[in-house]
C-alpha cells in the first residue's frame, strides 16, 4: 500500500511553465540525521540558481521514504510545515519499489520537467546539479554523475571494490550490454521528463532493490535518450550508516542483478536477431535480385548492385516495422526522408557489395558469384549495416 503525505499545496507550486521545474527526489531509510542538512543544501543550491530578474527553474523537494523506523518521515513533516515545495511520499521498503513510486509521482503530481534522484547521505555532491542542469539545457536527456571517468573516484574499500566491479562492470556492463554510460551503479543524475522519462513503462519494471540503477539506465536508452557523464568524487557519508554489506539483502541484491542482467541480455539478443532475421530476408531478396539482372545480360558487379537496391526496399520496411519499432518512423514526411537517408547509407554497402562480388569473380570466374555475395554480406555488410542504422536512420535522440 502506498500512503502519501505533504506539506504544501501542490496547486501553490504550479507556476508560469516558462519556468523548468526541476524535482530533486530523495530516496530515504533510516536518514534522519541526513534529511534536514541535504533539504537546506538544495534550498540554497536552488535559491543560487533562481536568483535575478529571469530565472530559469523551479525547483521542488521530494522525499520518498521508506518508512523508516528511524523516524525520518516525521523530519520531514515538521520541515514541510514551513515549506511549501516540500513533500514526502511514503512507500514499501525497497529502493526500486521506491524510485518507481517517486519517478511517477514527481512526473503526474509534481509536473516535473527534470527529475534528479539521488541519496540523501552526501556521498554524491548535490552541488554538481548546477552543472547537471547546464548538461540538460546543452541538450542532453539523461546525465550522469561518474566515478569511472577522467576526474571521478570513489572511496570504496576492498569489498566494495570488489562488489561494485562484478555488479556494475562484469554484470551490467558487459553480460548485459548496458553501456551507453560507465557508471550504471549511482542513483544521482539528471533525467529529462518529456519524450524521456515519460516513455519509460514504469508499471513493467519488476525490481525491488539496488539494481533499479542499472534497469533504469537501461530502460531509458530505449526511448533514445541522449547520454553524458560528468566527472563525480563519491565520497563519505556525511552521518548514519551505510547500507551495504553482508547481509540477506545484499544477497537478495546480487541474485537480483544476475536475473535482470541475463533479463537484458536477452532483450538485447532480440534486437540484433529481429535485424538478423531482416537481414536474410534481404540476403534472399538481393540474391533473387543479382540472379535475375545477371540472367537479363548485366554483369555481376552491376547485377549485384541493382539486387542491393532492391534488398535495400525491404530492409527499410521490416526495420522500421519490427527490428527498431520502439523507434518507428510514423510521419509519412519522415519516411520519406528516412528512407532517402536509408538509400544514401546503404550506398556503402552497394559499393562494398560492387567490389567484393566484382573483384571476386575477377579472381573465381563467374560461377562463385554467390559465394562472393555471402562474403561481402557475413564479413562486411552485416557490422556496417548494424552500425549506420543504430547511429543514422533509427539514431538515438541528439540534441
Amino acid at each position: 500500500m502506498l500512503y502519501l503525505n505533504y506539506g504544501g499545496n501542490i496547486a501553490s507550486i504550479v507556476l508560469e511553465r516558462k519556468k523548468m521545474r526541476v524535482v530533486n527526489m530523495l530516496a530515504t531509510y533510516n536518514e534522519k540525521d541526513n534529511v534536514g542538512p541535504m533539504v537546506e543544501t538544495l534550498e540554497r543550491i536552488a535559491k543560487d540558481l533562481s536568483e535575478g530578474q529571469n530565472p530559469k527553474y523551479e525547483f521542488v523537494n521530494l522525499v520518498v521514504d521508506s518508512h523508516s523506523p528511524d523516524g525520518t518521515g516525521d523530519v520531514v513533516r515538521e520541515l514541510a510545515k514551513k515549506r511549501k515545495n516540500l513533500f514526502l511520499l511514503e512507500t514499501p521498503r525497497g529502493l526500486g519499489v521506491s524510485l518507481i513510486h517517486g519517478y511517477r509521482y514527481a512526473m503526474e503530481e509534481l509536473k516535473a520537467d527534470v527529475v534528479i534522484p539521488n541519496d540523501c547521505d552526501f556521498q554524491w555532491d548535490p552541488e554538481l546539479i548546477p552543472q547537471m542542469l547546464e548538461k540538460i539545457e546543452e541538450g542532453y536527456d539523461v546525465v550522469v554523475p561518474s566515478r569511472h571517468i577522467k576526474g571521478g573516484k570513489d572511496n570504496f574499500n576492498s569489498f566494495r571494490k570488489l562488489t561494485h566491479f562484478v555488479s556494475n562492470t562484469l554484470f551490467n556492463y558487459y553480460w548485459a550490454g548496458i553501456r551507453e554510460v560507465k557508471d550504471l551503479a549511482g542513483n544521482f543524475k539528471a533525467i529529462r521528463v518529456k519524450n524521456v522519462l515519460d516513455k519509460v513503462e514504469l508499471d513493467k519494471l519488476n525490481v525491488k532493490g539496488f539494481v533499479i540503477q542499472s534497469t533504469m539506465i537501461y530502460e531509458l536508452s530505449k526511448t533514445g535518450a541522449k547520454f553524458v557523464e560528468i566527472p563525480a568524487v563519491f565520497g563519505n557519508r556525511r552521518a548514519g550508516e551505510s547500507k551495504v554489506g553482508l547481509s540477506k539483502q545484499f544477497f537478495k541484491d546480487i541474485f537480483e542483478t544476475v536475473k535482470n542482467a541475463t533479463r537484458i541480455r536477452i532483450e538485447r539478443s532480440r534486437q540484433f536477431i529481429k535485424f538478423g532475421t531482416v537481414g536474410f530476408i534481404g540476403f534472399i531478396v538481393n540474391s533473387l535480385g543479382l540472379e535475375l539482372f545477371y540472367r537479363i545480360g548485366l554483369a555481376p558487379g552491376v547485377a549485384a548492385a541493382f539486387g542491393a537496391e532492391l534488398a535495400i526496399i525491404s530492409n527499410f520496411t521490416l526495420n522500421n516495422l519490427w527490428t527498431f519499432s520502439e523507434r518507428k518512423i510514423f510521419k509519412p514526411a519522415d519516411i520519406v526522408k528516412k528512407f532517402l537517408m536509408f538509400n544514401l547509407t546503404s550506398a556503402g554497402a552497394i559499393a562494398i557489395q560492387f567490389i567484393v562480388v566484382g573483384f571476386g569473380t575477377r579472381l573465381t570466374g563467374d560461377s562463385l558469384r554467390q559465394l562472393w555475395l555471402v562474403i561481402a554480406i557475413g564479413f562486411f555488410i552485416i557490422p556496417y549495416n548494424w552500425f549506420m542504422y543504430n547511429r543514422v536512420i533509427w539514431k538515438k535522440k541528439s540534441a
